[in-house]
Formats: C-alpha cells, sequence, structure tokens
C-alpha cells in the first residue's frame, strides 16, 4: 500500500505558527522528522517559512524512503547503507520537480535549480547526522562519513556579489505605463473581477509609491495608516494571535515610518470606508486588505496566496506585463528613487540619501542591499554615459580638428 505524506500547517494558542508531516490518510504525524522540526524551531531562531521549507525537504526524503524501502530506524545497521551511491540516487530524486498532475508536460523544464537542490541535500545531510547521533548513538566516524559523502556529491554554491539579472527586475517607464492604466478601478483593460477592483488598485498604488514587501503590506492594519500626518506605520508582529492566518505574513526588514501621498491617503480611506466595510468578516479584524471574492471568507485578512493570485492576472493582462512580480515593484521604487536622488540632490549629500534609502527600505543603516535595487539604473546611466564618451566617434572628431589645425598639439579625447 503506498503511503501518500503532506505538510499540515498549525498555529499554537501563543500565535506560535509551524508545520508538521503527516500520514495524508489517517492524519498520524511521523515521529523523528517531527521531533527534529519541533527541536531546531526551538533552539534555533528560525522564520515560519524557513521551518516550512526544512519541513518541505524532509517531507521529499520521507517519500523517497518509503518509495525505495529505507526505513532509518527499523533495520539494523541503516547508516552502513547512507554511501556515495544512496546520495547520488537521492540527489537524482530530489532533482526532478514533482507535479501532482496526471499529465506531465515533457517538454517543460522539470529540473530544480541547484540552489534548491542545494538546500534540500543540506537539511537531510543535518536530519540523518542528528539522527543517528541522537537517535541511534552511533560513532562519530560513522557519522562524519555520511556528511562527507554529502558534501562531496551536492551541488557547491557560489556567492555572487552582484546579479546582472536584477536589471530586469524593475519595471521601465513603459511597463509602469501600462500597469497603471491596466489596474484602475474603471479601465476597460482591468482583468479583475469588479468587487476587488478597488482593494487591488490600492495595493499596486502602495507598492508603487512606497517600495515595500508584499508581506509588509498584508501585514499594515488600519491604525497603522495616519491619514492626519500622511503615512504608513511599518511595524513588526511575530507570531500574532490577532492573525488567523496560518502562513503568516511577515515583516523582513526593520520597521519604520514612510509618509505618502495624500491621494493615496484618501484612496485608501475611501477603500475602508465604501469597499472593506461591506464584508461580513472585516469587523473581527484590523487588517487593512481583506478578502472579496470568496463567500465563506468575505472580509477576512487577504492571504499570500490571494495577493500571489492578484499578479498572476496582471502578467497575463498585457503582453509587455507577462514577466511581472509583486517584488518588481520594490525594485522600481529604487530604481525612481535613484533617477530622482541623483537629479535633484547636492552630491556632497549622496551618503545621506542612500541613509534615507535604507530607512524607506527598512535596511540597516550601513547596508548595501540598494545594490541589489538599482541595477536596472545603473545600466540605463552606464549606457548613457558609453554614448557621450563613445570612443570611435570621438576619436574621428579629433582627427578631422587636428587636419585642419595641424599646428596644435594633440589631445585626448578628454581634452587633456
Amino acid at each position: 500500500m503506498k503511503i501518500e505524506l503532506k505538510l499540515k500547517r498549525i498555529k499554537d494558542k501563543e500565535g506560535v505558527r509551524t508545520c508538521i508531516i503527516v500520514n495524508a490518510q489517517t492524519g498520524v504525524p511521523l515521529v523523528y522528522e517531527n521531533l527534529y522540526i519541533s527541536i531546531i524551531s526551538r533552539s534555533i531562531n528560525y522564520s515560519y517559512s524557513t521551518i516550512e521549507a526544512i519541513a518541505g525537504s524532509l517531507l521529499s526524503f520521507a517519500n523517497y524512503s518509503y518509495t525505495k524501502g529505507f526505513n532509518l530506524s527499523g533495520q539494523m545497521n541503516c547508516e552502513a547503507k547512507v554511501t556515495g551511491s544512496f546520495v547520488y540516487d537521492l540527489m537524482n530524486y530530489l532533482s526532478l520537480k514533482k507535479t501532482k498532475s496526471k499529465v506531465v508536460n515533457i517538454k517543460a523544464d522539470r529540473v530544480v535549480s541547484e540552489n534548491c537542490l542545494h538546500f534540500k541535500l543540506t537539511v537531510i545531510e543535518k536530519y540523518l547526522v542528528w539522527f543517528y547521533t541522537n537517535i541511534k548513538n552511533k560513532s562519530m566516524s560513522s557519522v562524519k562519513l555520511i556528511s562527507h559523502y554529502f558534501e562531496d556529491l551536492k551541488p557547491k554554491i557560489k556567492n555572487i556579489e552582484v546579479n546582472t539579472d536584477c536589471e530586469d527586475k524593475a519595471l521601465d517607464k513603459k511597463q509602469i505605463s501600462t500597469l497603471k492604466e491596466v489596474i484602475k478601478a474603471d479601465s476597460t483593460k482591468n482583468p479583475f473581477k469588479e468587487c476587488v477592483r478597488v482593494r487591488n488598485e490600492v495595493i499596486v498604488e502602495i507598492l508603487l509609491e512606497t517600495g515595500i514587501r508584499g508581506g509588509e503590506l498584508l501585514n499594515l492594519r488600519i491604525d497603522d495608516v495616519n491619514f492626519e500626518k500622511n503615512e504608513i506605520n511599518i511595524v513588526r508582529r511575530p507570531d500574532s494571535i490577532e492573525d488567523n492566518r496560518i502562513r503568516q505574513p511577515l515583516v523582513k526588514t526593520l520597521g519604520r515610518k514612510i509618509p505618502i501621498t495624500k491621494s493615496l491617503s484618501e484612496k485608501i480611506q475611501e477603500y475602508i470606508n465604501f469597499s472593506r466595510s461591506k464584508e461580513v468578516l472585516s469587523v473581527n479584524h484590523k487588517y487593512l486588505l481583506v478578502s472579496h471574492s470568496d463567500n465563506s471568507r468575505l472580509g477576512s485578512a487577504l492571504t499570500i496566496t490571494g495577493y500571489q493570485k492578484i499578479f498572476i492576472k496582471i502578467r497575463g493582462s498585457d503582453q509587455c506585463l507577462k514577466n511581472i512580480l509583486a517584488h518588481s515593484l520594490r525594485h522600481t521604487w529604487n530604481v525612481t528613487y535613484s533617477e530622482n536622488m541623483y537629479k535633484m540632490a547636492d552630491p556632497e549629500n549622496y551618503f545621506l540619501y542612500e541613509k534615507v534609502r535604507n530607512y524607506l527600505m527598512g535596511w540597516k543603516n550601513t547596508s548595501r542591499t540598494a545594490d541589489t535595487y538599482t541595477q536596472r539604473f545603473l545600466v540605463n546611466e552606464a549606457t548613457k554615459i558609453m554614448k557621450v564618451i563613445n570612443s570611435t566617434e570621438l576619436l574621428n572628431k579629433e582627427n578631422i580638428k587636428i587636419g585642419k589645425d595641424k599646428n596644435n598639439s594633440r589631445k585626448s579625447v578628454f581634452g587633456f
């Protein structure tokens, strides 16, 4: 009989989120995998998303073990089976993306990334080391040998300081214009149902104007918006008891207050008064953004899944938006900030303005994270500069000048 396993997400009475691996048919939890998850979640300050990723890796390993008849606790000298060939076979199993669909597109790329594979194998390695050390009381030599096999075979991850793909994450002027047109509540191009149009327009305008993360947006409460001062307050609320969402949206960066325009402040106020207030469950909580299209959850706080579906719909609304992600708007904000800063700011104050950027983005004062978000701006500036200092064109002009005035001594293309 084939055993089906799944992840079950849970929240305790104190608001702490975690997840466990259970038998999908019976609901019975696995013993050692869940014990390990419980221990590391308490001993190491991992975020819920990290715990979920670790549990997912152990779920994959448990499925592999059942498929191959590999029983950690029931077989004698089971650690002897963890050889190089075992790890290699495991790596091949993990390399293929699993799908619930019975029909698989053979042309689709179904190989997981090296980063993902490296993470899964690292989790499984640490779990095996923990199991054989703490549960089976095996010698350190046999445990070290297991780690040796994993280290030799798992993909090596290189630390890349600058990701050149980042330049494509920010939206260009045409994409921004198209997005604003598509998302207008009264636009004929708007792909959404009438009931969610106002909310979705508010979402996009907040992201474009402030550059906050999706988790920060979904974590916003009505009392986080100061309508008198026209500002929003980003507050960290880990393990909030009031938040009924199992996958709680989190503020990953520092808390801060961000000024917003009066027009955006008024639009948020209108959404609260005329759209949010109509939904039944909205009176049970203070979270700003709510569900408007699911009859069983009308007015409940907007979930991460619901938020992601908005941008899936936007991607299909226009060809030039086909690659847009919610996080693209954070990159776009940083490009816009750079363009305005270098146009308007005094060069002597550039250092100060970078500190301002760090504050508004929630980064530490000395953070260099902006380098990742301003790649498109740097590429655009490099293109402008190269057009100005095109060496061939300038040399041609220089040669013509020399031909006309041979008495003048030749200068460099830069005038010295």
